[in-house]
């Protein structure tokens, strides 16, 4: 029995001395720099959040972060984060392009096979068209379509691709999805009129419509039609909104960022609360203004609903980007 005990009593000694390293281990975090794994390569709008983020990140946690991009598909940087060791030193941030490849089939994993830290830096993109149209409504789009397939330039699988759809939906018309690349391939391509819709920030619509003023030019060649949030966007108030053009749903491009599942709870709270100080130190903010991106951050108990209502708003576009349906 005095054996027996002895053992118990070890055993015992055993776990009560791996819980108080677990909980060293996690009260130390970080003790090393931290990784960020951007998906894409350098330059793009994922890659400024991030390089935005970093500084007042670094600051807020005590040690450096490195931000990495992993070039080529945006699934190989996802595989790597959720193959990563789940310690706290290695995080992806991406946007709702992880949800669009996996529903589109692209890759057969995707946002629920990560732990979900924060969401911020929200950008909703504005359908434009041609001024000589007179459209200005999604309902006039329609009526002016007549029937006739639009050509709508957009980045194929990108979120433009998946707000033509949407856009195409809600009005009732049908479109045709052509590659063009950015906004001025695009723009280009509706003076040449080769495509009868584009879809941009909405600093670049700005650009395209208004004059320094910030009031609407008459001699403007494209015309903003909608905006993709569920409020007026303050620099186009005459522009609908999803909400005003009939749709509960919303279709934007918040960044956010992952740890692989397993993390504990406790990196995961650390990581949102120095993100949600990086967030509110301004310089991320500041450049998000001045794309025209809109005020967000969420963490914590509502951060798996914003994601579902992400999720249930894109997955149904992206599969039918792949079916043509």
């Amino acid at each position: 029995m005095k054996k027996i005990a002895r053992l118990l009593a070890g055993a015992v000694a055993s776990a009560m001395m791996l819980a108080a390293a677990t909980a060293t281990a996690q009260e130390k975090w970080p003790a090393k720099p931290v990784t960020v794994i951007v998906p894409f390569k350098a330059g793009g709008i994922t890659d400024i959040v991030a390089r935005r983020l970093e500084p007042a990140l670094s600051k807020a946690l005590g040690e450096a972060v490195v931000v990495t991009n992993i070039a080529g598909h945006s699934s190989v940087g996802t595989r790597r984060v959720i193959d990563a060791k789940p310690d706290g030193y290695e995080f992806l941030i991406h946007e709702t392009g992880i949800m669009t490849a996996q529903a589109s089939g692209v890759q057969a994993f995707g946002y629920k096979d990560l732990k979900p830290v924060a969401a911020m830096a929200n950008l909703c993109l504005v359908m434009l068209a041609r001024a000589d149209t007179g459209w200005t409504t999604v309902a006039e789009v329609a009526k002016g379509a007549e029937g006739r397939q639009l050509i709508a330039g957009v980045t194929i699988g990108g979120l433009s691709h998946i707000v033509a759809l949407a856009s195409a939906e809600l009005g009732g018309f049908d479109v045709r999805p052509v590659q063009v690349g950015g906004s001025a391939d695009a723009y280009a391509a509706m003076l040449g009129k080769q495509i009868d819709l584009m879809y941009a920030s909405p600093a670049d619509a700005m650009n395209y419509t208004r004059g320094p003023d910030g009031k609407p030019r008459a001699d403007a060649d494209l015309r903003a039609i909608l905006y993709f949030g569920a409020e007026t966007f303050p620099g186009m108030p005459e522009v609908q909104n999803m909400k005003e053009a009939g749709s509960d749903a919303t279709i934007c491009a918040p960044h956010i960022v992952f740890a692989p599942k397993e993390t504990p709870d406790a990196i995961v709270d650390a990581m949102a609360d120095a993100l949600q100080q990086a967030y509110g130190s301004g310089e991320l903010r500041e450049f998000m203004t001045g794309i025209g991106g809109t005020e967000l951050f969420v963490r914590g108990a509502d951060l798996e609903p914003f994601l579902q209502a992400q999720w249930d708003a894109i997955a149904p576009l992206a599969e039918r980007s792949q079916t043509g349906k």
